[in-house]
């Protein structure tokens, strides 16, 4: 098979803001990113069936790739076209049998990938459960398929009716995962700021003492 890096950071080269995105998210929540996509894009992101394994935080580009479920060797394939601060993004056609788990976590970890998202089934969960990891699925069982390698690298995805393409912002935290279109990015992080200074102002009136409908102007 094939294999054909790519360099998901350049499609962000006209970010205009002060420093990294990434850095400027490291306060922010998934629902916080998701409200701000809303605003900019008119959709939330979200992924619904996808929920953390290990309650880490998730920030990274994407790095996508398509398989069969009883095909865990595309999964290490993906790794090897993912770079430090990417997210391997795997789209599964089941969740009967596992494409993620220990050996592919600490693979991922030694590269200094962000870390991995699997639309479909992870284990080794003993294991993912101490490494310092984020993983994100939509299932977990003890079996595996083959290390085949058959599927496909940097595909659209379409999961649970989002899209998600190579360079994509992949945001997660113990609330879920959110996708962020890379073009949309600069604004979503402009906004996700914004969102946060104004829950923490709302967070200051309810702790002197005010109702939150009263906050919100709520009759």
């Amino acid at each position: 098979m094939a294999i054909k890096g790519i360099k998901p950071i350049e499609r962000l080269r006209s970010f205009r803001s002060p420093g990294d995105p990434l850095r400027l998210l490291s306060d922010i929540s998934a629902p916080q990113v998701s409200d701000a996509l809303k605003a900019v894009a008119g959709i939330n992101g979200v992924i619904p069936s996808i929920k953390p394994v290990n309650n880490l935080r998730l920030c990274g580009w994407a790095v996508t790739a398509s398989t069969s479920s009883s095909d865990w060797g595309t999964s290490v394939m993906a790794i090897e076209a993912a770079g430090k601060g990417d997210v391997v993004f795997i789209g599964t056609d089941g969740d009967d049998m596992a494409v993620w788990g220990e050996l592919t976590s600490k693979t991922a970890m030694a590269k200094g990938i962000a870390g991995a998202v699997i639309y479909g089934s992870c284990r080794d969960m003993d294991a993912l459960l101490e490494l310092d990891f984020p993983v994100f699925s939509r299932d977990y069982v003890p079996c595996a398929g083959e290390p085949l390698a058959e599927g496909r690298l940097n595909v659209t995805l379409e999961c649970d009716g989002v899209r998600i393409e190579s360079g994509d912002l992949i945001f997660g935290d113990e609330s879920g995962v959110v996708v962020v279109p890379a073009e949309f990015v600069p604004d979503v992080v402009r906004a996700a700021m914004e969102i946060r200074k104004k829950e923490s102002s709302i967070k200051e009136k309810l702790d002197e003492g005010f109702k939150l409908s009263e906050i919100l102007g709520l009759k």
